[in-house]
């Protein structure tokens, strides 16, 4: 964008702008694609965002989703990040494997796509065969098992020790939160069913948020 004060919205309305210090008008055929992840329009209310601005940017507005919302979307990116970053790498590895593809679709994402790119980067890096595991995968700092033979260690206990409850408390807390509160998820996840794992919610006092409780009932 021309530095001048008001030029902007010159520029995308008439294609015009002059440069800094010149007097002639050049003319320009471009078209502006523009990305926030702002509340443009609550911000032009707060006086936070000039508004002659926004609506010559606002011309075809596209909402785009968090990932964790259009989580049918998550196999297809998968697999074009791994071919992307095969590619890149120079590796054999050419697709995700189903069970790690499930895993994917049960995260939360919260680093929205960008986390999902950077779990498949990480993944295809790490492999020793031509497909992404489950094992590959680290999300949110959490390792699925090897096998399911496996039993790796997943929790450190401090010198004092802890309490069972705590511990089965934090094991319930978190894959509810790994699968975005969806209670049928999470007892899958934990190997227990949505029984269990509504019982195990109620007695150790685990707070489901608001906005996912009407979700979340019905797996239970």
């Amino acid at each position: 964008m021309p530095a001048h004060t008001g030029q902007d919205t010159s520029v995308l309305q008439e294609h015009e702008f002059e440069r800094l210090g010149g007097t002639r008008t050049l003319r320009c055929d471009v078209r502006v694609i523009a990305a926030t992840n702002r509340d443009l329009a609550a911000m032009v209310d707060s006086g936070q965002f000039r508004e002659d601005l926004y609506y010559r940017l606002n011309v075809v507005s596209i909402d785009m989703p968090p990932l964790r919302d259009r989580k049918e979307d998550i196999p297809e990116l998968a697999q074009f990040f791994t071919e992307r970053s095969a590619a890149e790498l120079k590796t054999p590895v050419h697709r995700v494997d189903p069970a790690a593809v499930k895993l994917l679709m049960r995260y939360r994402w919260p680093g929205n796509i960008r986390e999902l790119e950077n779990a498949i980067e990480r993944a295809v890096l790490l492999t020793d065969t031509s497909v992404v595991r489950s094992e590959d995968l680290r999300l949110g700092g959490w390792m699925p098992p090897v096998s399911p033979g496996d039993h790796p260690r997943v929790v450190s206990l401090p010198a004092a020790g802890v309490p069972l409850q705590e511990i089965e408390k934090q094991a319930v807390t978190e894959a509810l939160r790994m699968t975005s509160w969806v209670q049928k998820d999470a007892a899958e996840l934990l190997g227990i069913s949505p029984r269990v794992i509504n019982y195990k919610i109620k007695i150790l006092g685990i707070q489901i948020p608001r906005k996912r409780r009407s979700a979340s009932v019905g797996g239970g």
